[in-house]
Formats: C-alpha cells, structure tokens, sequence
C-alpha cells in the first residue's frame, strides 16, 4: 500500500518536472521579454494617461449611478449604437 504512494508521487513529481522544462523550452527569452514589454500599451505614457481618464470617468458614473434613484440602465436607447449620453 505505501509503495503505490510512493509511486503515484514520483509521477506526480515527474509530470510536474517534464511541464516545467516544456514551460521553460517554450517560454520567450530575457531578451524577447524585454521587447514585448517596450511594446506593450502600458508603456506607452500617453495611453496610460488617457486610460487613467477614462477609469476615473467610469468609476464617477459607477459611483453616481450607486448613489441615485434613477434606473440608467433603463434611460439609455440600447439600439442606438452611438457612444453620446441620450
């Protein structure tokens, strides 16, 4: 009984080994992590900016839809495929 434990872990221990070198294998460079992060949006200070602005002007709408009466969702013309405020 304690043999086929120790069994059932030496291929939990070797399955988990062999992903880990998969991962390793398939995984982009130093190099090429640093040149997929020169690119990513995030770094880019205009657009990180401007992200900033628009989840402030979200969170503003969330809070002030949480705090009225009125129904929003049920204010908006949802066929209407504008991006304007009715």
């Amino acid at each position: 009984m304690r043999s086929r434990g120790l069994a059932s872990g030496i291929w939990t221990l070797l399955a988990a080994s062999a992903a880990a070198v998969c991962w390793l294998l398939a995984g982009p460079s130093e190099r090429r992590s640093r040149e997929i992060a020169q690119h990513l949006p995030e770094s880019n200070k205009a657009h990180l900016e401007a992200t900033r602005q628009r989840n402030t002007l979200v969170m503003r709408v969330i809070e002030e839809s949480a705090l009225s009466e009125k129904n929003i969702a049920q204010t908006k013309d949802w066929n209407n495929p504008s991006r304007s405020d009715p």
